[in-house]
């Protein structure tokens, strides 16, 4: 009988190389060198840009994405491998992509086109409501009673880019993406704790949306800030005559605005949405 070969030692157990794509790694590369800080709402915020900083580094993408700086330096190095539908999408906005870069990064990372999911609502986007959104002089959108996008205008995709194909749901970017604690201006006083509270309100009135269900408990497992809102609760329906401030692409300086808010008699759990700048002599003092 011959004898069994000892297991080779674990030391010299080599682990395959990973695959990896140029065409990935030069796309997702040339993409980030192209971004404009200033085009980042917050980042211009948060720190002076000199000459030596005018490039968006990894790090910060990996951190406006909120994955691990492994991860996306994984993808820019061309390494093929698992990446989740979130992630590349996180990815598309963070770099600005447009529909067709956005498109060639999902070929390119996971060789298929993004998942789509679609979600009953009980409003529809119509003609109508897009001609009305479209006439308005400042930013304007149409949300569901699960504040899924239904309609928006071009003013509020200058403002927030992540309307154009990124992310379909206000309250998902509002707590899971990094970029939104900086451009809505003291995000953990003025904005944070009022929307968490609007969805609890929401959710009071229909416990039967399971669309609404889902997305309170998605965002209370990835953000620690909307558990401590649901622990210190506040009863907060609408935002309607709010002032409150924002840092917005390629301003220096917080823009003041009054939000205001109005219900389609059709659906109304759903909400047309305003966002009117103001002269900062016009907003009001707390009480």
């Amino acid at each position: 009988m011959t004898a069994h070969q000892p297991p080779p030692d674990a030391t010299t157990v080599r682990q395959p190389p990973p695959e990896l794509s140029d065409d990935l790694a030069r796309h997702v590369k040339a993409w980030r060198l192209r971004l404009n800080p200033d085009e980042i709402p917050g980042l211009h915020a948060e720190r002076p840009r000199t000459r030596r900083n005018r490039r968006v580094s990894k790090e910060t993408v990996a951190a406006l994405t909120s994955y691990s700086v492994g991860w996306y330096s994984a993808l820019e190095r061309g390494v093929l491998q698992n990446y989740s539908d979130d992630f590349l999408t996180r990815v598309a906005y963070t770099l600005r992509l447009n529909e067709a870069e956005k498109s060639m990064l999902f070929f390119l990372a996971t060789g298929h086109a993004l998942t789509i999911t679609v979600h009953q609502s009980r409003m529809r986007s119509t003609p109508t409501i897009q001609r009305i959104v479209d006439a308005q002089p400042w930013p304007a959108y149409v949300n569901d009673e699960a504040w899924d996008l239904i309609a928006h205008n071009e003013h509020m995709s200058k403002w927030f880019p992540w309307v154009e194909a990124h992310e379909n749901n206000i309250m998902r970017w509002v707590f899971t993406f990094p970029e939104a604690r900086t451009q809505l201006h003291r995000w953990d006083t003025d904005w944070g704790p009022q929307m968490f509270a609007q969805m609890q309100f929401a959710h009071a009135r229909q416990p039967e949306n399971k669309r609404l269900a889902d997305l309170i408990e998605e965002i209370l497992d990835v953000n620690p800030d909307a558990r401590l809102f649901q622990q210190q609760p506040i009863t907060y329906p609408h935002p309607d005559g709010d002032h409150r401030y924002l840092h917005l692409p390629l301003h220096k300086r917080l823009q003041p605005i009054e939000l205001i808010a109005f219900a389609p008699m059709r659906a109304q759990a759903s909400r047309m949405m305003m966002l009117v700048p103001i002269e900062r002599d016009e907003v009001k003092k707390p009480q």
